[in-house]
């Protein structure tokens, strides 16, 4: 880009004023065309209100959430505040045309120039004294310098909300790309047959989630499952999910003691988090031969276990939740012998804390009552009623939470 020459003050005539103004213009707009960089592109402003009005004091604060600088000369003179900014703009917050400024307000600068982009304020120029404005007419000249700086700082903020879009489109991608890998973590198929049989119902909040469920075998006789919800939302959630998975699989497959596998998992997870997430599980491990489920509750919601009678009993024997601490205070596992036609349901806290048009939470008294009513049912017929009830039950609130269920059914 060329360089903005200085124009000797003998030389000042409003005609050649004009002149230069059209050369000016041309040559900042072959500077956007060649993507200056916004720096760049306003010290360039600079050095044009420098060479052809003979001012050395140049502001430029733009508004984006708040109001931000983006150039300042003061020419060793004493700089205005981004308070002073912010209320000066609330005082004159309808201006459009350039206003002359009061002795010694905002710091000594004279003139102030409004930036408008879609009939919102998008920034203001502040400019000092000038050989030019006086001498010839100011209001030609400031409504200039008005052009110049629409040019410019709208340029600057068409580029800035392209690469948003663009960081957005790709976000986009990133998240769905997480979202199908995620899903893949889920099971779709999980294991029925004449003994036992499982469904599950998967609900994320906003397209990745943070829940995770699953169905691990062990060996001919024995399998583990499992349900889980990881603290947060989003892509880090997720990130700590896939981990799970994986630390979990890992060391079902080393046939350890319990006690030590579940210490081995919270250390895996503290390692990954610091600290700062947290998991909820709830894992059991199932013998055939014997019918004996051994469980642990780490912190999560209480599976609800619903005899062939109708008897409900809740799963509650465990630990704190994993992840917290980096070693697990104490750890006591349950045990229950499985009758026949049993049914196991294990969920996440957005099932029971799902609200209604009234802010009345679904609730676990709600839960009790329809595995009351539907416990006898198979498990996908049971996950399909479940589902339609807490669609009905939520009317048109949004979910406010990932929503998982896991039945099991042992027969």
């Amino acid at each position: 880009m060329e360089t903005f020459k200085k124009t000797p003050t003998a030389e000042i005539t409003l005609e050649n004023f004009q002149r230069e103004q059209l050369r000016t213009i041309l040559k900042l707009t072959q500077a956007i065309n060649d993507n200056i960089h916004a720096p760049d592109l306003y010290h360039q402003f600079f050095q044009i209100l420098k060479n052809q009005l003979g001012t050395d004091q140049v502001g430029i604060y733009k508004f984006d959430q708040t109001w931000q600088k983006e150039l300042l000369e003061t020419n060793g003179k004493p700089a205005p505040s981004l308070r002073q900014i912010e209320n000066f703009v609330k005082d004159f917050s309808t201006f459009e045309s350039p206003k002359s400024l009061e002795i010694n307000f905002l710091e000594g600068f004279t003139h102030v120039i409004p930036v408008y982009h879609k009939f919102q304020i998008l920034a203001i120029i502040l400019i000092g004294e000038s050989q030019l404005l006086s001498i010839l007419k100011p209001k030609e000249i400031l409504e200039y310098i008005q052009i110049l700086a629409n040019i410019i700082i709208v340029a600057i903020e068409n580029k800035r909300l392209y690469k948003r879009e663009v960081e957005k489109k790709q976000l986009d991608k990133d998240i769905d790309l997480a979202s199908k890998i995620q899903n893949m973590l889920i099971p779709n198929n999980l294991p029925k047959n004449k003994l036992y049989e499982f469904s599950g119902l998967y609900l994320p909040f906003k397209g990745i989630g943070g829940d995770y469920y699953d169905v691990i075998h062990i060996n001919k006789n024995e399998f583990l499952f499992c349900i889980a919800d990881i603290s947060g939302k989003g892509i880090a959630a997720a990130l700590v999910m896939a981990n799970l998975q994986a630390s979990l699989s890992a060391l079902v497959g080393l046939n350890l003691n319990p006690i030590d596998m579940w210490k081995r998992l919270n250390r895996k997870i503290y390692s990954i988090t610091k600290g700062d997430s947290f998991i909820t599980l709830f894992a059991a491990k199932y013998n055939i031969l014997t019918r004996t489920l051994e469980y642990l509750n780490a912190g999560h919601n209480p599976p609800v276990l619903i005899s062939a009678d109708g008897k409900q009993k809740f799963l509650k024997t465990g630990c704190t939740l994993l992840g917290a601490f980096e070693e697990l205070p104490k750890i006591e596992l349950g045990q229950e012998i499985i009758g026949s036609n049993t049914t196991i349901l294990c969920y996440t806290d957005g099932l029971t804390e799902l609200e209604n048009n009234d802010l009345e939470q679904y609730g676990m008294d709600r839960l009790s009552k329809f595995c009351q009513k539907n416990h006898k049912y198979g498990t996908d017929i049971f996950i399909k009623i479940l589902h339609e009830d807490i669609s009905k039950f939520k009317e048109n609130r949004l979910f406010n939470d990932d929503i998982s269920v896991l039945a099991c059914k042992f027969l």
